[in-house]
């Protein structure tokens, strides 16, 4: 098998450029599996190739520019630890991952690796519901961004953060998230979960719309509704037509931002439509992000409980939620 080959390849203690070129190609195909995956089967994999990256920097010394290779291949993967237990459920654990691939980045000097873990820390942060520390790591990461997807990746996430807080900033903040994506260049080098897709930022930015428009505390609270359904179909949209692997964790998270517009707009019906593609999502890609994004809902159904179809929805939701993505006996970080 290709695995048991790629296994010899990188087992030899006294590393060489072959067995470098190969975690280097075994990172990239698991970043690309991890949209395309679900993320439990993806992250023991993760895991155990960590793992072997660590032991060899334990039992062998080794050139400079090896050892920063070998240090920025497991900070990438220790990234990818963090952002899967983040999308688990497992905050705490995606905390440890993130500050050791912290380390990894300090050693290499690697910007990319740096904004990367901002982002996964803001990302764990805003769905704790520490929207304000989401958006100020969020915007400590930007001095990193060295790449038009990074930046994307950074202001779209800041912007959703200071939505979700009410922060004043929030109207500059969605501007640059905007701006940045129409500078996002299609040659840029990201592959699989490192790149920050165009369609991804724009249901970022209908979620920081929506969450803006139903307060019913800030005028243009309508447009910002229009707004928020807008960017859900454009992400739509721009998912079905990018030439990277997607996975159906990002449709659901699209699809549910829409559907969050269209209940904040007081359209049941609307609601209704676009959250059933949503329900459908198999029990093994319902990540915390997709689950929350629904059960959130839940309570602004309420106001229709007298409904038949609020009763129908509510149940559906309790049920969808009642069965997310789970890995038991995630390896610990470190």
């Amino acid at each position: 098998m290709a695995d048991e080959s790629a296994r010899f390849a990188r087992s030899v203690r006294r590393i060489d450029e072959h067995a470098l070129d190969q975690f280097d190609a075994d990172v990239a195909r698991l970043a690309t599996d991890y949209l395309r995956r679900p993320v439990y089967l993806t992250f023991r994999r993760i895991a155990q190739l960590r793992g072997e990256v660590f032991a060899i920097l334990d039992n062998a010394h080794h050139p400079l520019e090896q050892q920063r290779r070998l240090y920025l291949i497991a900070g990438r993967l220790c990234a990818m630890l963090a952002h899967a237990n983040a999308d688990l459920g497992h905050p705490q654990e995606a905390e440890t991952h993130a500050r050791t691939a912290l380390i990894c980045a300090e050693l290499t000097g690697d910007d990319s690796l740096r904004a990367y873990i901002r982002w996964v820390q803001s990302n764990t942060a805003y769905w704790r519901g520490d929207y304000q520390d989401a958006a100020e790591i969020a915007r400590s990461g930007r001095k990193f961004a060295r790449t038009g997807t990074t930046m994307l990746r950074l202001t779209s996430q800041e912007a959703r953060a200071r939505a979700a807080a009410r922060d004043p900033d929030f109207s500059a903040t969605i501007a640059v998230a905007l701006e940045a994506r129409e500078r996002v260049a299609e040659d840029e080098t990201e592959i699989g979960v490192f790149r920050f897709s165009p369609g991804k930022a724009a249901y970022y930015a209908s979620e920081a719309f929506c969450d803006i428009g139903s307060t019913g505390e800030i005028a243009g609270g309508p447009d910002y509704l229009n707004q928020a359904k807008r960017q859900a179909r454009e992400s739509i949209r721009l998912l079905e037509a990018d030439t990277h692997v997607q996975g159906s964790e990002l449709y659901a998270a699209a699809a549910s931002d829409l559907a969050a517009a269209h209940l904040a707009a007081e359209d049941l019906d609307g609601f209704a439509e676009h959250l059933a593609g949503v329900l459908s999502l198999p029990p093994e890609h319902r990540t915390v992000p997709v689950v929350r994004r629904v059960v959130r809902m839940d309570r602004q159904l309420a106001a229709y409980a007298n409904t038949g179809l609020a009763q129908d929805l509510s149940e559906q939701i309790a049920l969808f939620g009642a069965h997310p993505a789970t890995a038991p006996e995630l390896p610990s970080g470190g």
